[in-house]
């Protein structure tokens, strides 16, 4: 961990792919080929996910669980078995991200505390700079967020519970799965109605 109060900061790659399961499941994972570093991960740490196909940031995510192998390992088909659990209350979305943050770029998962601390910077700037009459369309947001990482829960409660018949589970698994998938959607078209007010992320669906 390092000695002093210093902070660890992470961050997870996905896709357009792997991105939603990363949200299903609470789970951010690599390869096997960076388990040792993915290891080192602690509970408690400071975590963000960064899609490298669209320039998108999440964050900031809590680790619920030392990093490791396997934690859930039918994830991503088992492609990326060095994992770690992970939480959120309220995320942030940071569009064109590597033009603020060009460290994200670098293939490496660890971020400096100061590459952390500016990530966390901007994250309560745009916090701060949302005007007071948006707070509606702030709640909305803070209430989506709450519903999908509650689905995500309960997803993995059904796939690993024992009191199910499997047919019962499956049809289950996909109805709360159908449930995610539209919360996502509304909770992307939130944000979009959001950025449309406060004019601070910039979207391109709003240019």
């Amino acid at each position: 961990m390092g000695s002093g109060n210093t902070k660890r900061y992470w961050k997870f790659i996905c896709t357009k792919d792997t991105e939603a399961e990363c949200f299903q499941r609470s789970l951010f994972g690599d390869t096997k080929k960076w388990l040792e570093t993915v290891e080192k991960v602690k509970k408690g740490d400071t975590l963000f996910l960064y899609n490298v196909e669209t320039d998108v940031l999440f964050g900031p995510f809590k680790a619920e669980s030392d990093g490791g192998t396997e934690i859930v390992s039918e994830a991503w088909g088992g492609r990326f078995l060095a994992q770690v659990k992970v939480s959120w209350d309220t995320i942030a979305v940071l569009v064109n991200a590597s033009k603020e943050f060009a460290f994200l770029r670098k293939k490496k998962l660890e971020l400096s505390e100061v590459e952390g601390r500016k990530i966390l910077g901007k994250i309560k700037a745009i916090k701060f700079e949302l005007p007071p009459n948006l707070e509606r369309e702030v709640q909305e947001l803070q209430k989506l967020d709450e519903e999908i990482h509650s689905l995500a829960h309960r997803i993995e409660e059904v796939k690993t519970s024992t009191k199910w018949h499997p047919a019962d589970r499956e049809v289950e698994l996909d109805r709360l799965k159908g449930e995610f998938y539209l919360k996502m959607k509304e909770f992307v078209w939130a944000v979009r109605r959001l950025d449309k007010h406060a004019k601070i992320l910039n979207l391109p669906s709003n240019r």
